[in-house]
């Protein structure tokens, strides 16, 4: 592992990934099961001995567990670093460009030589408080 080394798994951790791991698998098994028409025997198996491992014998999924923390912290690195990305680069950078575009300039930040000063005045506030006093 990295820097951020974590503490080792509780025995109930270790029983709820074998009880998770065997659901889920179990569910893939189904799936394929009706998408396939055929009874998948390994992805069965593979559930029982992860339900029973969790069951019977937690600490003997401490490997597989912490490979699978190892596996799911690379991939977290990835996928944000791909979404971040994706997002920066499919909606941030085009709404800038159209703004530039259409001369948008939301914090009004371009020089007026002719201006005096930048201040601005504040919003009127209304007299009467008592939709404040009710928001919801």
């Amino acid at each position: 592992m990295d820097a951020r080394q974590h503490s080792a798994p509780t025995r109930r951790e270790l029983v709820l990934f074998g009880l998770l791991m065997a659901g889920v698998i179990a569910a893939l098994g189904l799936f394929r099961w009706w998408r396939h028409g055929h009874v998948p025997v390994v992805f069965f198996g593979i559930a029982a001995v992860f339900l029973l491992a969790g069951l019977i014998a937690p600490a003997a999924l401490r490997p597989v567990y912490k490979g699978w923390m190892w596996f799911g912290e690379r991939l977290n690195r990835v996928m944000t670093f791909l979404l971040l990305n994706i997002s920066f680069w499919l909606m941030i950078v085009p709404t800038g460009l159209l703004m530039r575009v259409f001369g948008d300039d939301p914090l009004k930040r371009k020089w007026d030589p002719e201006a005096t000063t930048y201040w601005e005045g504040p919003d009127d506030q209304p007299e009467d408080l008592d939709p404040y006093r009710n928001q919801f």
